[in-house]
Parts: C-alpha cells; sequence; structure tokens
C-alpha cells in the first residue's frame, strides 16, 4: 500500500518560465536560443559537480553561469541582476499545472504523507508556494539550501530517509528529471518518471503523462 510520497516542484507541480531562459533573453535576445544553450551547459556543469569547492545555491550558480557566458560573447555582465530574475521566475512567472490542486487534496483525503523535495532557494520556493497555495500540503519539505546539497546527494538523501516508514515499497518519489530517478534509487523507493509531452528518454519505475495517473499506482502498485 502506497503510504507516502516525494514530490520534486518545478516540472512536475510547478511550471513556468525559467530563469535561465529569462537569463538569456536579457543577456542577448536576438541570440535567445544559443545564449540559453550555453548557459544551460554552464549551469548544469556546475549544478551536476559532484565535488564543488563549496556549496552554491542557485542564485550563486545562475551568477556565476551569467558573468562566464556575458565574458564568452562579449556581452555587459548582468550577473548583479541574477536575483531579481530567478525571483522573477518564480514568483512572477511560475503556475500550477493543471492537475496539481486536485491531485494534492486527493492524496491528502486518502491519508498519502507528501514530501516536498527540491534542488531550490528557500528564500524564493517558500514564497512561490505559499502564492499558489501548495505549501501546507506537504509534511516534509527538503531543499537544496537549507541541506546545502543537491539531488541526488548523500545529504539530500539522507535528509529524505528521515520522512521515510516501511514498508519502503509503499514509498513514491515524482520527478521528471534523471536526479529524481537517482534519488529515488538511492533512497530505494519506485521511482515514478513524469513526462506530460509522452518523451520518455528515461527509464522509472513508473512512467505517467499526468499526476492523475498516480491513482492508477496507487491502486495497483504493481503494474509497471
Amino acid at each position: 500500500m502506497i503510504h507516502t510520497i516525494f514530490f520534486d516542484i518545478g516540472g512536475t507541480l510547478v511550471t513556468g518560465t525559467s530563469g535561465l531562459h529569462m537569463l538569456a533573453k536579457r543577456l542577448d535576445a536576438s541570440r535567445e536560443s544559443d545564449i540559453f544553450e550555453s548557459l544551460r551547459q554552464k549551469f548544469m556543469s556546475i549544478y551536476l559537480d559532484e565535488n564543488p569547492p563549496r556549496f552554491y545555491n542557485i542564485k550563486e550558480i545562475l551568477a556565476i553561469t551569467a558573468a562566464n557566458i556575458a565574458a564568452k560573447y562579449g556581452l555587459p555582465d548582468v550577473a548583479d541582476e541574477v536575483v531579481d530574475i530567478y525571483r522573477a521566475a518564480y514568483l512572477d512567472n511560475g503556475y500550477l499545472y493543471d492537475d496539481t490542486i486536485q491531485t494534492l487534496e486527493r492524496l491528502k483525503a486518502g491519508g498519502i504523507k507528501m514530501v516536498l523535495i527540491s534542488d531550490a532557494d528557500d528564500d524564493v520556493l517558500e514564497p512561490q508556494l505559499k502564492s499558489l497555495g501548495i505549501w501546507d500540503y506537504f509534511e516534509g519539505r527538503i531543499i537544496s539550501s537549507v541541506t546545502r546539497a543537491y539531488k541526488p546527494g548523500n545529504k539530500v538523501v539522507s535528509k529524505a530517509l528521515e520522512f521515510c516508514e516501511e514498508p519502503r515499497d509503499g514509498i513514491l518519489f515524482v520527478g521528471d528529471t534523471i536526479v529524481d530517478i537517482k534519488t529515488a534509487q538511492k533512497m530505494k523507493v519506485k521511482s515514478v518518471l513524469i513526462n506530460r509531452n509522452n518523451h520518455f528518454k528515461l527509464e522509472a519505475d513508473y512512467k505517467i503523462t499526468g499526476l492523475e495517473q498516480l491513482f492508477d499506482i496507487i491502486a495497483d502498485p504493481d503494474r509497471q
């Protein structure tokens, strides 16, 4: 029986214009696509580094990335604008998927414990989720800027395990990226990969195109 569900946030429950897209447009709107790809690659190289010299929060990674790509393309350095861009991406441009509230309501009514697990800065994520009305659905909240580590790092996994009751096969981890799947694997819980466009390039224990399909898994956890 499913008793606990961990939820990633961005791309799973919440969507909107990403900070990287907004940053690319700010740097050079005429080359937004190329700038975005360069920003994405640089950002991910820092974000996925398993042995960084220290922990960098998302705003810091964005500032480093912005300065690096601005220098590469000979553009003005807008690193001092990164905080405002990041906050705007979350607070002004983020919104819930159509099935988010209904799903969380049904899960709450069914007595299923929900835990938030997100690679984000808490000073931005918390006001966003409170504004969107979903902060209080979660009995536990694991946010990278607080844990000082990113998924699927051991510190994140260790914190997540504090919310894991037995049996472990009654726990789902719902997310949209490889780091979510890897985190679920390290936690030894079932991974649920969501891709609303039905373009699955990754493997997981379950694959869904909408949150309502979680209830099919809950009804029959043996389905694949």
